[in-house]
């Protein structure tokens, strides 16, 4: 263990998320949960984020932050630790949100590698969704991203 890595360890986990960065949290997780980053699934990070009420009076540098703040956290932490963050503040009438959008940006290059499909059954739990409901969620997403 290095000489900073303690203290830097201590004061990043000292701040709660915003609702924000929660949210965008959990795209990421989705987006890094296998390992890398393929185009098509942070061209939908970035789409989802800035069409949502949750991330409009955000600034563009405001925007930026968010991301680089999570995006450090999976980088460092790894992407369990990311989302464990992101559940912490995460409005409860945005999980199933969370949830739609994470289940689009993983199927958008028109697959799911098991990685992927550990994050969302994950995620479903951790959530505390509905089975069903998740169930219809992948469903149509599969649909809408075929083709």
């Amino acid at each position: 263990m290095g000489l900073f890595d303690g203290l830097f360890n201590s004061m990043e986990g000292s701040t709660r998320l915003t609702p924000q960065e929660c949210f965008a949290g959990i795209l990421v997780g989705a987006t890094f949960c296998d390992g890398h980053i393929a185009d098509d699934e942070v061209n939908g990070l970035v789409a989802a984020l800035l069409r949502m009420k949750l991330f409009q009076r955000l600034s563009e540098k405001q925007f930026g932050s968010t991301l680089d703040k999570v995006l450090g956290i999976a980088k460092r932490n790894g992407v369990p630790a990311l989302l464990e963050r992101s559940l912490e503040n995460l409005p409860a009438d945005l999980r199933d949100t969370a949830f739609a959008n994470a289940c689009n940006i993983v199927l958008a290059d028109g697959t799911a590698e098991q990685a992927e499909r550990d994050y969302i059954n994950t995620l479903q739990v951790k959530l505390n969704l509905d089975p069903k409901t998740c169930q219809t969620i992948v469903q149509v997403m599969v649909i809408k991203n075929m083709g």
